[in-house]
């Protein structure tokens, strides 16, 4: 009760302004004769006190535009036309005159000499491309010192989720460039979450190609949904950054820093952060994934029956304020340089370390179905893990003259963790009845040192369209683990005569190593004006060697008695050939690309302790095709089809079993096939540029031969289970995404509508058999379905909110035991709102409702979390911030998630950071060169020049005169 006043104030609020901003101002527009309507003319609406831009629209094809939703006061309308003299008008809306009807407006053509006129550079807030929609950043405002992460938010079809993963279109962006180079390698969030808003021109969000397609011009469905941020000029002259540090409650704190030096033709930044907030402020990479020994029993990570080894599995929903579980305490520091070296000569380098520590403690209620039974399975997990890592990225591109070019991209990382955990866990029969009681304490260290990297060569000749690429690929990494194992389980029987123990200590030293290269050679030759001949072939060879030992405990207490059982030494070699023809068509307003390639798959596997080997020849055949249509600027009709093989890892060719689990005993398989994957994907993008409305559809196929699943068999005298790896067929997926961008009032109003869907049919194997020869096949089908609802409105710098809902229906359907078919739901509402107040004070909050049902006992929890902050600017120039923050105020932060897998049901609680309050402060630094306009709040103000007497225009129309962008 204590959260409806402030609903009802917000809604007040927005009520209040949206009646403030009734205002309009439309008209037509002709030629001088008034006898043509000009359509598709740009009209540039201009705040009257400092030029800034308002609003922008285009003419329809009566000529007609209009402006609604103005708030009282002066304006000033730009209007250009190809061909004509622009026309610049003052106009005020007020109470008494809510609506300016400008009558017909006659355009004169450039013959006609006008007198002086101040004139105002006027960039279009969004510019459709064929492959990019590029956003002009000053036409969505921020609040001061905002970073690009809240600048993404405003944008149309583009959302940012808690964890700062971004969402452009429909899919997941992958990749951030700075002015078209790479800012810390690959990773989006360390460019999203450090730069400033304010230094932004233009947001670009692009389908972006690989290099060798970008080079060819022939799509090799090697594409990704990228976002390019380019600098403005007068900030590329500077150095800007800040610097915090905060404390609070429960020995809470956050210290970070950035700096960025950037010039015409070099960027330099460093970053650097500390923090036991979860706030990790860039993507985990290159870090060991310890799940086995956080869930020594097979719990939070669902090995058993559907994780682990290759058997697909499914994480419906993972809600909560934050999906860091645990308490994460991370130090990070990172260094980035860009630099152009003349014009062939680019380099760009990055280096960036981390230590991240993470304390977790996990509650799993797991289910697993076999063919006339069920499994029930209860633990309670605690871990402690800590993974330090350095990675090293580099681009060197040289242009050796207009025919010749090489790009180099090498990549070192060196991962260093380790791991303590302690499970207690229960296994019960169909009854729920305990059958097994049962503990263990797992501690594991590793050290992986990884080097890869590519090498392309492009070459043009004399005649257009012919081109030749040798691209070569390379990786060498190894790993050196060390597991120690010791496990308690107590077998319980109602005859207590009957009941016994059992366990085991043990320790296993794990050497790993894999190298892998490829080599490529891509041809294309112009067959007419329109249509080009690739021919490629290219060569894989990925090897792998596994070396584990295993040593029981003697009665010493030493690690020296050799288990030969669960010890093996084996090597394997996976190797491919692929030779493909395509043909490419491009027209105006599409083209198209069809081919077929072949590819010869041979696979070895040596176990050198056993002494047995065994080889596999696979032959696929598949075609590729793409087709791109542009109906129109700004609609645009996308379909990729491509085949993909993916090689078995170590772990499921490995012969041994994997007694990480006691309970859930895993096996490897080296007969297994490669897995050959069939994909398919269609997409329709409609953006208007006048309106701002925008639908972003997306739909994806894929149909796996051989696909690796597991099979399962559970032991009925001890409830044990085990699973081994099995290549099957029948296993396919479908998902499908739209979203649908509706703007309300010009620019600072806009209400985003998504729908997410997806159906998935995997399989599973069932049987009584020691040697999974007699097993039964079983299908399981998972169908989950979001609809989401955001609104977002701002006025100026002074107010901005935003508001969600999402309602998720997910459901099972399992084979194997059709009466544990399952439903559920979950319900979620976000409001976020600030607020600048009078005096440097700023005002805001943002809160999360959740509502879970479906799932099992103790797992249907609701809760809020609810956040805010108050914070004041100090300083003549606003150079600095003092801010306090207070996080789940409720003390209701939660983490629930429900998994599925091809014959089970697992519902997860995990530990989440809870209640503290914390004070602040951070500078900000800005010193640019020659700008009069570093230290004012909001944008910067159009370019202005003046219109010399007599006409002519100082170095030609302004960008985009004329209306045709």
């Amino acid at each position: 009760m204590k959260r409806i006043p402030l609903m009802i104030i917000c809604l007040i609020l927005v009520a209040l302004i949206s009646k403030a901003q009734s205002g309009q101002v439309k008209g037509q527009l002709t030629d001088s004769t008034a006898s043509h309507p000009l359509a598709d003319a740009t009209v540039a609406l201009l705040n009257g006190k400092d030029s800034s831009l308002a609003a922008t629209a285009f003419t329809d094809k009566k000529g007609g535009f209009s402006f609604t939703g103005l708030s009282a006061g002066g304006y000033r309308v730009y209007i250009t036309y190809l061909g004509y003299k622009p026309i610049f008008k003052s106009i005020t809306v007020s109470a008494a005159q809510p609506v300016v009807d400008m009558g017909t407006i006659h355009l004169q053509g450039k013959g006609i000499t006008l007198g002086e006129v101040e004139i105002i550079q006027e960039v279009p807030p969004v510019v459709v491309k064929k492959d990019t929609l590029e956003f002009n950043a000053d036409a969505f405002k921020t609040r001061e010192n905002a970073v690009v992460e809240d600048l993404l938010k405003k944008l149309p079809g583009v959302t940012v989720d808690k964890d700062g993963v971004i969402t452009a279109q429909g899919e997941t962006v992958k990749r951030v460039l700075v002015d078209g180079k790479p800012f810390f390698g690959d990773d989006p969030k360390l460019a999203t979450k450090n730069l400033p808003a304010e230094v932004i021109d233009k947001i670009q969000v692009i389908d972006r190609k690989s290099d060798q397609a970008q080079f060819t011009g022939i799509d090799d469905g090697n594409t990704e949904k990228a976002i390019n941020i380019t600098i403005k000029k007068d900030k590329k002259k500077g150095v800007f950054g800040k610097a915090s540090a905060g404390y609070g409650t429960d020995d809470r704190f956050a210290v970070n820093a950035n700096a960025n030096a950037f010039r015409d033709n070099r960027q330099l930044s460093f970053l650097g952060s500390g923090n036991n907030v979860n706030n990790m402020g860039f993507t985990m990479q290159d870090v060991f994934n310890f799940s086995s020994s956080n869930n020594g029993s097979g719990g939070s990570n669902g090995r058993s029956g559907g994780g682990g080894r290759g058997a697909a599995q499914s994480t419906i929903s993972n809600l909560g304020g934050n999906s860091t579980t645990g308490i994460t305490t991370n130090w990070n520091a990172g260094f980035n340089y860009n630099q152009d070296f003349g014009s062939k000569l680019k380099v760009n380098g990055s280096y960036f370390i981390n230590d991240v520590k993470t304390e977790t403690k996990n509650q799993n209620a797991k289910q697993t179905f076999t063919k006339d039974s069920s499994y029930y399975y209860n633990s309670t997990t605690g871990s402690l893990t800590e993974n330090k890592n350095n990675r090293l990225n580099m681009r060197i591109e040289y242009q050796i003259d207009s025919f010749h070019s090489v790009i180099f991209t090498p990549t070192f990382s060196y991962t260093d963790g380790n791991t303590n955990s302690t499970s207690y866990y229960q296994q019960q029969d169909i009854n729920k009845v305990t059958s097994i009681d049962g503990s263990n304490t797992n501690t594991s260290g590793a050290t992986s040192p990884n080097f890869s990297g590519s090498a392309l060569y492009r070459q043009k000749f004399h005649k257009t369209g012919r081109t030749l690429s040798a691209n070569l690929t390379y990786g060498y990494n190894t790993t050196d683990r060390q597991n120690y194992y010791k496990t308690l389980d107590n077998y319980v029987a109602t005859d207590t005569s009957s009941a016994y123990s059992s366990g085991y200590d043990r320790k296993t030293n794990a050497n790993n190593l894999g190298r892998n290269y490829q080599a490529t050679i891509t041809y294309t030759e112009p067959l007419m004006k329109d249509r080009y001949l690739e021919l490629n072939y290219s060569y894989s060879n990925n090897y792998s060697s596994s070396k584990n030992l295993t040593y029981d405990a003697s009665a010493s207490g030493k690690y020296d008695v050799l288990n030969d059982s669960l010890s093996n030494i084996f090597e394997n070699t996976f190797s491919t050939n692929q030779a493909g023809v395509n043909i490419r068509t491009n027209k105006f307003k599409y083209d198209y690309t069809f081919g077929m390639n072949v590819k010869w798959n041979s696979l070895v596997n040596d176990n050198v302790s056993r002494n047995t080997h065994i080889t596999q020849n696979t032959v696929n055949y598949f075609p590729s095709a793409s087709f791109n249509y542009n109906f129109e600027q700004g609609r645009r009709f996308r379909f990729r089809y491509n085949g993909s093989t993916t090689q078995p890892t170590i772990s499921q060719l490995q012969p041994l079993p994997d007694l990480s689990s006691s309970l859930y005993v895993q096996q490897g398989n080296p007969n297994l096939k490669p897995t050959f994957t069939h994909s398919l994907m269609a997409g329709y993008n409609a953006f208007n540029r006048s309106s701002f409305r925008g639908i972003f559809v997306n739909a994806n196929a894929t149909f796996s031969n051989n696909q690796i699943v597991n099979a399962n068999r559970t032991d009925d005298s001890t409830g044990k289970q085990y699973t081994k790896p099995i290549n099957t067929n029948g296993v396919y997926s479908l998902s499908g995404s739209m979203v649908n961008s509706i703007p309300i009032k010009n620019h600072v109003t806009s209400l985003n509508l998504s729908t997410n869907v997806s159906y998935k049919r995997d399989a599973s194997f069932t049987g009584e058999d020691k040697d999974f020869t007699d097993i039964t096949k079983y299908y399981t089908r998972n169908f989950s379905l979001t609809e989401g609802i955001t609104f977002n409105y701002f006025f100026k710098e002074l107010f901005d909110v935003s508001t969600s809902g999402s309602v998720q229906y997910a459901a099972a359907r399992y084979d194997i035991l059709p009466s544990n078919n399952t439903n559920y739901f979950n319900y979620s509402f976000s409001l976020d709102f600030n607020v600048n107040l009078p005096a440097g004070f700023q005002l805001g909050s943002d809160m999360t409702y959740t509502l879970n049902a479906g799932r099992a006992a103790g797992y249907n929890v609701n809760y809020t979390l609810l956040n805010g902050y108050v914070s004041k600017y100090v300083g003549k120039k606003k150079q600095g911030q003092f801010k306090v923050y207070a996080y789940d105020l409720l003390k209701q932060n939660i983490s629930i998630s429900r998994t599925t897998g091809e014959n089970y049901i697992q519902d997860t609680q995990n530990m989440v950071l809870q209640r503290y309050f914390m004070v602040s402060f951070t500078y900000f630094l800005r010193k640019f060169g020659s700008n009069n306009n570093n230290n004012r709040e909001g944008p910067p103000r159009e370019m202005r020049f003046m219109r010399p007497p007599g006409g002519g225009m100082p170095g030609g129309p302004p960008p985009g005169g004329g209306g045709q962008m």
